[in-house]
């Protein structure tokens, strides 16, 4: 099996042969061009586009559902909204109501379980030897504890929402005169 391309006959001027560096010239682009094109330029910009685009999702962000109607000011509208969902005003009512005891009940509940890991490996890591593996077991936990505390952060953010009926940003629910610990 012959590992290089066919060749072109030389041109016979006067019955030379070519030269020595132009056959290896030949050889070397044969050699040299296998690797290149198994590189995958194409895969890689296409993957590079693929990647573009879910960030562009991302950091788009969820959309909201277009049944919850705002005012102008931010405000949730409680009669319109309670007519895209198809409720009386009494019903979104009380579906406000019984969501935000669901929010009261999640923020509490996330809060003590935050509190309580972090406790249990406050507690593990003043017991445990001094070593590189069991110092990265530790800080590897610490992400459970934190989320723990970002879900009861969120449960009372949306329970603030609902109390006051606004759709406001952490940042504003951070900002707040209000109470801050749901209700």
């Amino acid at each position: 099996m012959d590992l290089y391309p066919p060749q072109k006959p030389a041109k016979k001027e006067g019955g030379s042969k070519p030269s020595f560096f132009r056959r290896n010239w030949r050889r070397a682009r044969f050699v040299a061009g296998g690797p290149i094109a198994t590189i995958g330029l194409q895969e890689i910009s296409g993957g590079a586009k693929l990647i573009d685009t879910l960030f562009g999702v991302v950091r788009g962000g969820p959309q909201a559902d277009g049944r919850l109607k705002t005012n102008a000011d931010g405000t949730i509208d409680l009669i319109a909204t309670a007519f895209c969902f198809g409720v009386s005003v009494e019903e979104m009512v009380q579906r406000v109501r019984a969501r935000r005891e669901q929010t009261v009940r999640a923020a509490y509940t996330m809060f003590g379980l935050g509190c309580l890991s972090l406790l249990l490996w406050l507690y593990g890591v003043l017991q445990i030897r001094m070593n590189s593996g069991r110092i990265l077991s530790a800080v590897e936990f610490l992400p459970f504890c934190v989320l723990f505390f970002l879900l009861a952060f969120k449960s009372g953010w949306m329970n603030w929402q609902l109390r006051t009926l606004r759709m406001g940003s952490a940042i504003a629910y951070l900002q707040t005169t209000e109470p801050f610990l749901p209700q």
